[in-house]
């Protein structure tokens, strides 16, 4: 027969954690929603779905957090480092759990990103010490594709990217009108082929910005507020962005202030109906302001 002190003791740990599930975990869920798929954290049965990192109590998805787990164990909004949070909570029996994520071992190979990450964060890109202007047309060369030289070549664009927003230089739009809003006006299905081309442009975007070899993660926000930045017939010039701060809001929270000129080049390349192979030996750059 269980004495009455481990019933006191187990009544103290069921109460100790009714309170902090009632004071810490539901503040940090309730009327929020996950910073990456943008979904509302909207009731009981998504609760159970959301995971809120114990380091800093920013809640997610827990299917994103885990996605950006595996990328990289820092928060995304507060870079926070972080190895567990709670989830599965279960309001109706005042329950929640503890995941805790499972060591990572240090024996991934070293890519072509990893040395311009390190390049980069030392200060040894040659790009950024470019003192002359960009040449309007370049030639990165066109190896076999797998080959040793196809990863030199992806590393010299990656340092051109990164070079841009160093430089502060905002792109020339090729095309002078929106086009997009009217085809995805006229026909919802061109809402894929529109996808299926600025997603490998904004995933390298991002690996330039970031430093980061997988932001597949952010490409789906970047992607998603695009597509809904078209269907909702926006008005806004590409070189008026200040108006369009709060639509951005969601993804400031990952690219600070690269967000304007992210959101710039994106609407230039997307505008002006070219590949990204062709857009990039033609695109000509100029100072902002």
């Amino acid at each position: 027969m269980e004495s009455s002190s481990s019933i006191a003791l187990r009544r103290s740990k069921r109460q100790s954690q009714e309170k902090f599930l009632s004071k810490v975990i539901l503040p940090a869920i309730r009327g929020q929603s996950c910073p990456v798929c943008l979904k509302d954290f909207g009731g009981e049965e998504d609760y159970r779905r959301v995971a809120v990192i114990r380091v800093c109590l920013h809640a997610y998805c827990l299917d994103c957090i885990r996605k950006w787990s595996d990328i990289k164990r820092k928060c995304p909004l507060c870079n926070s480092e972080f190895n567990s949070w709670f989830c599965r909570i279960i309001l109706s029996t005042r329950n929640f759990s503890t995941e805790k994520l499972p060591v990572v071992r240090e024996s991934r190979r070293v890519t072509p990103l990893d040395i311009l990450s390190y390049r980069q964060r030392a200060g040894l890109n040659v790009a950024n010490r470019r003192s002359r202007p960009l040449p309007c047309r370049r030639r990165f060369g066109q190896p076999m594709p797998g080959s040793v030289g196809s990863d030199v070549i992806a590393q010299r664009k990656l340092q051109w990217r990164a070079s841009i927003y160093n430089q502060r230089l905002h792109a020339v739009p090729i095309s002078s009108r929106n086009c997009l809003k009217q085809i995805i006006s006229r026909n919802g299905c061109m809402k894929q082929r529109i996808l299926h081309r600025i997603e490998p442009w904004i995933q390298r975007e991002l690996q330039a910005i970031l430093e980061d070899p997988d932001p597949s993660v952010i490409v789906h926000l970047a992607s998603s507020l695009f597509i809904a930045s078209l269907e909702r017939r926006s008005d806004v010039q590409s070189d008026q962005l200040g108006v369009e701060d709060h639509f951005l809001e969601p993804l400031r929270r990952f690219l600070h202030g690269w967000t304007n000129t992210f959101w710039h080049e994106l609407r230039c390349f997307a505008e002006s109906s070219l590949t990204m192979e062709t857009y990039d030996t033609v695109v000509e750059y100029k100072r902002s302001d």
